[in-house]
């Protein structure tokens, strides 16, 4: 991707064209940005900058951040979509680390990495983009996807913090799996809620690794209490990992890398359709699903359709009937006989003529 900047208080110069020439022989994405257009009355004084032969552009002041948000929407447009799944990436354990803004992101993975890979300052956001390392841990290889802080919306200022947001949901939409870092300090929040639930959302593995635990007072309790907390919050994520380390003082840091791994293989595991089915007439037996309107409801059969994550069709007489209650409960006994600890499983009820 090229952005080409120009004066716009400025008649062409040789310096624009033969830039302009080079960018249309070079066939790549090209953005071709009119700076120094500081109010809307000057917009006139760039339609000479057509005669570059690059088509429509931008026109903005950088000064006073006019309309670079347009420019970087167009920017965002024109990137082309990343292929996660070519020869280099595709048998890679793609693990994005995500949280909000100073919980220690850039520090874990420069620990994992053991090496200086994103800028760590203690100021909050100064990784302002996604980052990719690799590693190998147990014979596996990661792909290390650092983030910038995910904020809450009200908090987002400025369009280069509005983009690395954009980026970091895109991250999320192309990982296998997602750590999200919680300052232990701080707590639990509702921005932290908001960032599961998207990983969630979009059926990646999930960790919850709750960083700077060394800041804590603690006793033999502390960790079953600060999960207590948490699942009181957020039921569901009792069928989640939660991690307690302190990249400071390099505290249980590889755990992330063994909890990864587990979670990378949960979220690819099949079940035959025969372990299904003798999972849902035992799920029946124990609990059949409650008689509605004089309907009564039963399930006849079942397959994991898909995996990657886990996606079952379970087949019903009365598949738009089956209150949301009896849905959950099908799902926690299928995680408490099959496992697929730290995954979003999916079950789509369909009607079995």
């Amino acid at each position: 991707m090229v952005i080409l900047l120009v004066d716009g208080r400025s008649p062409i110069t040789t310096s624009d064209q033969y830039l302009a020439d080079q960018i249309q022989k070079s066939e790549k994405p090209y953005i071709l940005a009119v700076n120094k257009i500081d109010e809307l009355k000057m917009e006139d004084s760039a339609l000479s900058f057509y005669e570059l032969g690059l088509g429509e552009f931008y026109t903005l002041s950088a000064q006073n951040n006019r309309s670079v948000g347009d420019m970087l929407d167009g920017v965002a447009q024109k990137l082309p979509e990343k292929d996660f799944k070519d020869e280099h990436v595709k048998d890679c354990v793609n693990l994005a680390i995500v949280g909000m803004p100073n919980v220690g992101k850039s520090s874990l993975m420069n620990g994992l990495l053991q090496e200086e890979k994103s800028i760590v300052t203690p100021i909050a956001g100064t990784t302002r983009d996604s980052i990719d390392s690799f590693l190998r841990y147990n014979k596996q290889d990661f792909r290390l996807i650092d983030t910038a802080g995910l904020r809450k919306k009200s908090k987002i200022t400025g369009d280069i913090e509005f983009y690395s947001t954009v980026r970091t949901f895109r991250v999320i939409q192309d990982c296998d799996l997602a750590a999200v870092l919680i300052d232990a300090d701080k707590g639990f929040n509702n921005q932290d809620k908001d960032i599961i639930r998207h990983v969630i959302d979009s059926g990646k593995g999930l960790i919850i690794v709750i960083n700077k635990w060394d800041l804590l007072k603690k006793d033999t309790h502390t960790q079953k209490e600060y999960c207590q907390d948490i699942y009181g919050q957020f039921p569901m994520l009792e069928y989640y990992p939660i991690l307690f380390i302190s990249v400071a003082h390099n505290l249980r840091t590889r755990e992330v890398l063994k909890t990864s791994l587990e979670v990378f293989k949960e979220r690819q595991r099949k079940l035959k359709t025969s372990d299904v089915n003798d999972f849902i007439k035992k799920a029946m037996a124990y609990h059949s699903p409650p008689i509605l309107k004089g309907k009564n409801i039963t399930i006849k059969y079942g397959a994991q359709v898909h995996h990657s994550p886990p996606i079952f069709a379970f087949f019903s007489n009365h598949p738009n009937d089956i209150p949301l209650q009896y849905k959950r409960y099908l799902e926690n006994r299928l995680r408490d006989n099959f496992g697929f600890n730290g995954v979003p499983i999916k079950i789509s009820f369909r009607d079995n003529k």
